[in-house]
């Protein structure tokens, strides 16, 4: 998930310029090809502003509706991203943290910490891997402008060009005017609904490196997944 060097998604360039000359297509139908070289119009867009980044702070809530159950459950948190492959995601119920090499998932209910490496976890079914390491994967497809938090945005489907591991099916919701991914929706293989609202986007801010840093709390169980 290096910024440079991946495919990514959530913030996106702000040219004015590109507004305006789309701004025609607000007022009529857009014909199907023109709708085709819109949507990938938004990814470039998105792509070409996260690319630049250093750094990304951003808070999220995460619903999460579980088919076989019936129910919805609701999580909220902060992630931090930085250049160089470190991401770290605080919620009330764990901590993700990486260094670039290693990911430590921390489950505080269980005190227990799960260690992998982080590239077994590049087709994990949540959106800071599957858009920004697997994008070209899907092909984007503009549906309408729809309104998010009083933003108006761009909502797009995310086709699987093939079958992708975990995804059946994604859309996302993108800010008209500055291009960050405002809402996600990903549904699973068993058909759950993973919906993803994000706010207070803070970029290329000083984030401290203790923050891609995991001390394993005393007297946590330790499940070191790389020695399988």
């Amino acid at each position: 998930m290096n910024l440079h060097q991946t495919k990514k998604i959530l913030p996106g360039l702000g040219l004015h310029f590109a507004v305006a000359a789309t701004g025609a297509l607000f007022l009529c139908p857009i014909a199907p090809a023109n709708a085709a070289n819109h949507a990938k119009e938004i990814i470039r867009n998105v792509q070409k502003k996260y690319d630049e980044l250093k750094s990304l702070k951003v808070d999220f809530r995460q619903d999460i509706k579980w088919e076989l159950a019936g129910e919805t459950q609701t999580v909220q948190g902060t992630y931090y991203l930085q250049r160089g492959n470190k991401y770290r995601i605080e919620t009330e119920m764990q901590e993700v943290v990486t260094d670039g090499e290693t990911e430590w998932t921390f489950y505080k209910k269980t005190a227990q910490v799960v260690i992998n490496r982080l590239e077994d976890f590049k087709e994990n079914p949540i959106p800071w891997n599957i858009l920004l390491e697997n994008i070209e994967e899907y092909e984007p497809v503009f549906v309408r402008e729809e309104n998010v938090d009083g933003r108006k945005t761009y909502l797009l489907n995310l086709v699987p060009k093939d079958e992708v591991p975990f995804v059946k099916s994604m859309k996302i919701w993108v800010d008209a005017s500055d291009w960050y991914a405002r809402k996600i929706e990903i549904v699973d293989i068993n058909d759950n609904v993973h919906t993803y609202l994000m706010q207070n986007f803070v970029d290329d801010v000083e984030l401290d490196p203790s923050l891609f840093k995991f001390e394993i709390p005393e007297g946590s169980e330790t499940i070191d997944m790389r020695l399988h």
